[in-house]
């Protein structure tokens, strides 16, 4: 990155554009938050339950957080700050941001790493960043409301299906995801292997042990040990 681009993409003018949308991430995020609190209160579930809740998940997401965060790193150096920030706060999948960074500038004739950027780089990857972010924006904002209608038409009237049907579209998205990264053999598929057998390692292991601390750390002590285990296979 020269420093002439670099001044650009990290313009305040930049700023200034990114902050109406990331305010609303994060306005977002707080009515989501409050609802959930109002909601469990509505259940009966104890503040004690609650506040135990709220802890795991914090220390749960330390782990994705900290990956997203060397990701946003990479994105700066081609993008800058201000259009990273805004990309991965749409949707934290920095994999799916830098690729369509490096789907843009081969389409320009650029290639990331080694040619200069200049401003038509950087005004391409903010559109195509942005509008393949904004539909994951959208859905939730205008549909995650009317989601229990959906799970009702899914689970066909059937309330124990739903934990299930959840838990496989889980399981179905992140296996979709890991195994785009599985072939070629690599350090990938090391850190896929690796990162899955410490998993089950702990799950096993912590079920006689029902350590408190072990479920809330157990994702990112996998995520380094994976992480780990790719450098050294690498």
């Amino acid at each position: 990155m020269t420093p002439e681009y670099n001044e650009i993409a990290n313009s305040w003018v930049l700023w200034v554009a990114a902050a109406p949308s990331l305010f609303f991430v994060f306005l977002q995020a707080c009515l989501f938050f409050r609802k959930s609190v109002k909601t469990a209160k509505a259940l009966g579930i104890s503040d004690s339950q609650v506040k135990s809740a709220i802890r795991g998940a914090s220390i749960s997401s330390i782990g994705p957080c900290f990956m997203m965060l060397s990701g946003i790193l990479t994105l700066m150096l081609y993008v800058g700050s201000p259009i990273a920030w805004l990309r991965v706060d749409f949707i934290g999948s920095v994999a799916d941001a830098l690729m369509e960074a490096a789907f843009t500038a081969q389409g320009m004739g650029i290639t990331l790493g080694q040619s200069e950027l200049d401003v038509n780089f950087l005004c391409a990857a903010t559109i195509v960043m942005t509008t393949c972010g904004l539909p994951f924006l959208l859905f939730v904002s205008f549909f995650a409301n009317k989601m229990d209608k959906v799970n009702k038409v899914m689970s066909g009237g059937n309330v124990k299906l739903i934990p299930i049907i959840g838990g496989g579209a889980m399981i179905g998205s992140f296996g979709a995801l890991t195994m785009n990264f599985a072939y070629p053999l690599g350090a990938n598929t090391v850190a896929i292997i690796v990162s899955a057998a410490t998993m089950a390692t702990i799950v096993i292991y912590n079920r006689k042990a029902n350590l408190q601390w072990l479920k809330e750390w157990g994702l990112t002590i996998c995520m380094i040990i994976g992480m780990s285990a790719a450098v050294i296979a690498k």
